[in-house]
């Protein structure tokens, strides 16, 4: 009776040991993916984990509170936090000349996983440039996806899973050997009618969890979040817009003008590379013959001989590849966020201006969207375009409203995106 009882203690702090180390595993993956999504849902349009934007950089970010849990209270009421008289807070608004945007709706456990997904993108970006100091390429600036690691750490445990189950049943067999127990029942537990209701709770958790999982992948079709393909000529991002600070609107002149932002014509890149026909050491991990090569190509698809600096031949369609598809029932228009709302670019594609290989960032779901209109505050007291909202100027005037979210002026009806 002792033996059977060590045995099932035994067999019973296995499995709690192994479904302990699969939940942290599995808990410390969710974190971190879960933060990545709230941070370029949330904070990327003003913040980058390794340098300044619009606010600080966040690398670090819990020590330079007095106390971390303050940091929770700044993110969900920034205005109401600095009545406090915390010093880092006030001094933040005075080197950034505002205060942040309010996130109430975030959770302490959504700000825990922001800052989970932080800490991971800073030692990256620190690994990255670790490695160019020490004569490396640099590694990509892309946050890397480590559910291929997280996946093979979770086939690992059910292998050691597996080994303990033998290695107990091995062992269980040599003490019944030395105390003359009798064989145990071999028996199928689902067979075992006390078992039934186990089994078909478990049965049903099995089901439950097959449907969210066709749920979310039947959600997912037509979307293309990290799709980076190839184009026929390989723009770097990087080089024109983040080393050269080349504006975005330079190029894609629609942007404040219509519903398409336009792809540039190779005449737009011709007004330079008229002149500048060879780059040289503009980053580690591309020789000059790269660039040039890269090039050439603009002046084969234009018709341009570099060498008389003439046309002289028929230009030919640079047949790009669209990143970014919407569903053909969704109406977007780039004016209307870049001009009117005064949105940078990054807020939609990401840290476009370090992109080697342009990939499309975010899911670009409605709820997505929604979220974003649900949450950003709308530049309303000095943008003419909002003048005719009369009640909510009247609102903000005696204090009944202090900001106006997007969604307070219908960016949230139906008709607005589908017509």
């Amino acid at each position: 009776m002792q033996h059977k009882k060590s045995t099932t203690i035994t067999r019973l702090l296995t499995i709690f040991t192994l479904f302990t180390l699969l939940f942290t595993a599995n808990a410390a993956y969710a974190g971190e993916a879960e933060g990545k999504a709230l941070f370029q849902a949330n904070c990327q349009k003003c913040h980058l984990v390794d340098r300044k934007m619009t606010g600080p950089a966040l690398q670090n970010v819990r020590t330079r509170w007095a106390d971390s849990t303050n940091i929770y209270k700044w993110i969900k009421n920034p205005a109401g936090f600095l009545a406090t008289g915390d010093k880092y807070a006030n001094d933040l608004a005075k080197e950034y000349g505002q205060v942040m945007q309010s996130f109430p709706s975030l959770t302490d456990a959504n700000i825990a996983d922001i800052l989970v997904y932080i800490d991971a993108e800073a030692v990256r970006k620190a690994a990255d440039t670790a490695q160019v100091n020490n004569g490396g390429p640099a590694a990509t600036t892309e946050t890397k996806d480590n559910s291929t690691l997280y996946w093979i750490l979770i086939i690992a445990l059910l292998f050691i899973a597996v080994i303990l189950g033998r290695s107990v049943k091995y062992l269980d067999g040599l003490v019944r050997q030395k105390f003359d127990d009798p064989a145990p029942d071999t028996t199928p537990f689902w067979k075992k009618r006390k078992y039934r209701p186990l089994v078909g709770i478990l049965a049903l958790l099995f089901l439950c969890f097959l449907s969210v999982a066709m749920w979310d992948s039947a959600t997912a079709l037509g979307r293309q979040q990290d799709y980076a393909p190839e184009q026929p000529i390989a723009f770097s991002h990087k080089v024109h817009a983040g080393i050269n600070k080349i504006d975005c609107k330079y190029c894609h002149v629609g942007a404040e003008r219509g519903k398409s932002a336009v792809i540039p014509s190779l005449s737009v890149c011709m007004n330079c590379h008229y002149n500048i026909q060879g780059v040289n050491g503009l980053d580690p991990n591309y020789p000059k013959a790269v660039y040039d090569k890269e090039i050439a190509k603009i002046y084969s698809y234009i018709g341009f001989n570099k060498e008389t600096s003439k046309y002289e031949s028929e230009p030919k369609p640079v047949e790009w590849v669209k990143i970014h598809n919407l569903p053909d029932h969704v109406y977007f228009n780039h004016s209307q966020h870049v001009k009117v709302a005064g949105l940078e670019c990054q807020t939609c594609h990401g840290q476009i201006q370090e992109m080697d290989v342009v990939q499309q960032m975010e899911n670009l779901s409605m709820g997505w969207c929604v979220n974003c209109h649900r949450n950003t505050n709308v530049n309303f007291t000095t943008n003419e375009f909002y003048k005719p909202y009369e009640v909510l100027h009247e609102k903000i005037k005696n204090g009944e409203m202090t900001d106006v979210k997007a969604s307070d002026i219908g960016a949230t009806e139906c008709q607005k995106c589908h017509y």
